[in-house]
């Protein structure tokens, strides 16, 4: 490699090291417009982007390296990394199988294509791949640790637990290993270790709040002092979590939550809370802070002893108003009366977020997935999905209507609901709201589901009104749509036997 381009390098990475990454990315940018042809000089530029998080540009200098010098393991390596990166599951697969190809005794390669497998869903594979990636290296933590995730995708979370207790053991301050331990424990109804083992994910997966400078709330006596509970991770987690707020006000605590906006309106009807803010006023004399999700922990909550449903409301006169209009405006044209079904059939694709992100493809689905659902005689079904995935609706010609004309948050969403006889979704938010104010809801969950759902089972004692319906294995949504079919047949047939009784 030619010396000037080294010595760029190293003048580059001085500006990175002293925080200087836009002066250090301009010095880059410069020195590759007279990159000499090699793949050593490739494959450093490759680096060093990867090292500024410019994937797209690492990408490419990693594959001009290729195409240079193919038999390059390491390179292979880089590029699977930095395809994982920017979200191409596909590309980081190939790259690193071909990485493996060519050095099979290197552990790392084995390792993080485990976790490419895994965020891909193919946990069975990941499984395989982690377990080699083991057996080459024992000691490795990330081996370890995603032996132990690719067993809690497959559903066998009781396995999981002496690989992330082998994994900590070796590296005691590991936050994924930690919150993956608390995962699998959650999911296996042990809920005391579990919420311990969740206060992991401030250094996992969350970021703590900085601009707080009342001390947490940990537990202690509340009486006589102001507490701010502040929304954290998604809009389901914190219509889940709403409900543990009351029981704050029951120990003489003033109640303030923070929330996003689209749950103001919905929880200002919730009792038990003072006071509902979605900025923070600087002037608020508070005491105490908790983020929402760290309240079961403090309050010793399992299911069995949280408030149950229905916590969430709507007034009367906006369930006339929305769902009554939505009601009347899809059996207007209707000779006898029909069942009317909502779907949400995608969630939240978080872009900015690459592993939610691919979380969230393997809880989606397309609507044409549902079309078995549609031939069913003697349902209406609306949707209530947002975003992208609703130009489905018309891509597709499928009979659904959208619901979600006018609606501007989560109150307009639940007045909606008490429109349709059924909610039909996948495990996104609004499985959440319909659950918290009990109505019935039948969700599609995902293999590898949320911790909250459990392992099997097809109730929730976080819901009573919830039925899930899961997928065998992942990618197979064909079978749970299958089952929701037949039993919609059944519903409408009883549905028709009750109006034929009444009628008579």
């Amino acid at each position: 490699m030619p010396n000037s381009f080294r010595l760029l390098a190293q003048d580059i990475l001085a500006l990175g090291d002293a925080g200087d990454i836009p002066g250090a990315l301009e010095k880059l940018h410069e020195g590759v417009q007279t990159l000499p042809q090699d793949p050593h000089s490739a494959f450093l530029a490759g680096c060093l982007y990867e090292r500024f998080k410019d994937w797209n540009q690492a990408r490419h200098f990693y594959v001009q390296s290729l195409h240079q010098h193919v038999n390059a393991p390491r390179i292979w390596h880089r590029l699977g990394i930095v395809c994982l990166e920017t979200g191409d599951l596909d590309g980081a697969e190939r790259a690193l199988k071909v990485a493996i190809q060519q050095k099979p005794e290197e552990a790392s390669f084995h390792v993080d294509l485990s976790m490419v497998l895994a965020r891909k869903g193919a946990f069975e594979g990941a499984l395989e791949t982690a377990r080699a990636g083991d057996a080459l290296c024992p000691d490795r933590v990330a081996a370890i640790n995603n032996i132990a995730h690719a067993l809690q995708g497959l559903g066998r979370s009781a396995e999981s637990l002496p690989y992330y207790d082998r994994a900590i053991a070796l590296a005691p301050e590991n936050g994924t290993c930690r919150f993956g331990r608390a995962v699998s424990l959650l999911k296996l109804g042990q809920f005391e270790a579990g919420w311990r083992e969740y206060e992991w994910r401030w250094r996992s997966c969350q970021t703590p709040r900085t601009d707080l400078s009342m001390p947490q709330w940990e537990g202690e006596d509340l009486t006589g002092r102001t507490i701010l509970i502040h929304h954290e991770q998604g809009y389901g987690d914190t219509l889940q979590f709403i409900r543990c707020v009351p029981l704050l006000k029951e120990r003489g605590a003033t109640v303030v939550v923070q929330v996003p906006i689209p749950l103001v309106r919905l929880l200002e009807r919730m009792e038990g809370i003072d006071r509902i803010i979605s900025t923070l006023d600087p002037s608020l004399h508070l005491d105490r802070h908790c983020p929402l999700v760290g309240l079961p922990l403090r309050l010793n909550l399992t299911p069995s002893t949280a408030p149950g449903c229905p916590y969430l409301s709507v007034s009367a006169e906006e369930q006339v108003r929305q769902g009554g209009a939505l009601r009347q405006s899809v059996l207007k044209k209707t000779e006898q009366p029909d069942l009317i079904v909502g779907l949400v059939w995608s969630g939240d694709p978080r872009p900015h977020d690459p592993a939610a992100s691919q979380v969230d493809r393997r809880r989606s689905m397309r609507l044409e997935q549902l079309a078995p659902l549609l031939g069913v005689d003697g349902i209406r079904f609306v949707s209530f999905q947002i975003g992208t995935p609703c130009r489905q609706i018309a891509e597709t010609g499928l009979p659904v209507l959208d619901a979600t004309d006018g609606i501007t948050d989560f109150a307009d969403t639940a007045a909606r609901l008490y429109g349709v006889d059924l909610l039909i979704s996948v495990d996104t938010s609004i499985v959440h709201l319909a659950g918290g104010l009990g109505l019935p809801v039948w969700m599609l969950s995902r293999s590898d589901a949320c911790w909250r759902w459990g392992e099997t089972g097809t109730t929730t004692p976080w819901y009573p009104s919830m039925r899930i319906f899961r997928q065998p294995f992942s990618g197979d949504w064909e079978t749970p749509v299958t089952e929701i079919a037949g039993l919609l047949r059944q519903f409408v047939a009883l549905y028709r036997t009750n109006l034929e009784a009444e009628a008579a």
